[in-house]
């Protein structure tokens, strides 16, 4: 159930991730200062890369062990906190009065734990590929003991 929970979740991000796209490229090329709409696609590109990743993992779970949903939560979060920080850095002159660069502070908590989220499925999914090779080599091995 947790996995159709993260695909589609993945799925959403990514639509929203193209939606947000476009909405920089026509909707606020207008409205937002160069620099701003330049953090704006950067929250667009990473929220894309990440939901990619997310879904990847997500549809392929089978290939992993069971600390990947662990993964899977520390790449959604940092994605909330990456994108999430940068889209309202980036929108942050359009809301006058309030003081919202303390979110500053946030984007890189949100890098780390996407990064994280990787590596850390990326661990897994290795010590899952041994143990899927150590169990194949001994089933060969038996299985040949049996023919002999």
């Amino acid at each position: 159930m947790k996995w159709k929970f993260y695909t589609q979740t993945a799925l959403f991000i990514c639509g929203f991730g193209i939606l947000a796209g476009a909405f920089g490229a026509h909707g606020l090329k207008k409205v937002l200062p160069e620099n701003d709409l330049a953090v704006f696609e950067t929250a667009v590109k990473y929220l894309l890369f990440q939901g990619m990743g997310l879904l990847i993992l997500s549809i392929n779970h089978r290939h992993f062990n069971y600390r990947l949903s662990t993964a899977l939560l520390l790449m959604l979060i940092g994605i909330v906190l990456f994108s999430g920080s940068l889209f309202i850095l980036s929108c942050s002159s359009l809301l006058s009065n309030l003081y919202l660069n303390w979110l500053g502070m946030i984007t890189p908590i949100g890098g780390v734990l996407m990064i994280t989220g990787f590596m850390y499925s990326a661990f897994f999914c290795l010590s899952k590929l041994e143990e899927s090779t150590t169990e194949s080599q001994t089933k060969q091995k038996k299985s040949h003991r049996k023919s002999a």
